[in-house]
């Protein structure tokens, strides 16, 4: 499965990809590494249980190292390609906290490996 970021915001967004055993934060430990990306653009990472371990949720934590003033930012958990649930949807970050399904459960979702 491949996280598909798409940043619309005019700054960098850190991506830290988050699995559980159960549907909740509460525990949630870190998948692989965060990893960045840049400001107007696309990235993806791909995760595969011989690699990253398997985990029945996966999340994300997004932040801002700087506050942006625009734009949104969308992430998809591709499983197939008829298959891809967002993970977030068209957050707009003003801010540099941490945005989790804790935070902003409106826009922020745990979704089924």
């Amino acid at each position: 499965m491949t996280i598909w970021v798409e940043n619309g915001l005019d700054q960098d967004v850190v991506i830290q990809v988050k699995g559980n055993r159960v549907e909740s934060c509460d525990g949630a430990i870190n998948v692989g590494s965060s990893f960045t990306v840049s400001a107007g653009s696309n990235d993806a990472r791909t995760l595969t249980p011989d690699t990253s371990g398997w985990l029945p949720y996966i999340m994300v934590e997004v932040s801002c190292p700087a506050a942006p003033t625009s734009g949104s930012l969308t992430v998809y958990l591709v499983k197939t390609k008829d298959e891809q649930p967002k993970l977030v949807d068209a957050l707009e970050i003003r801010d540099t906290n941490v945005h989790s399904p804790d935070t902003d459960p409106s826009k922020v979702f745990i979704q089924e490996w």
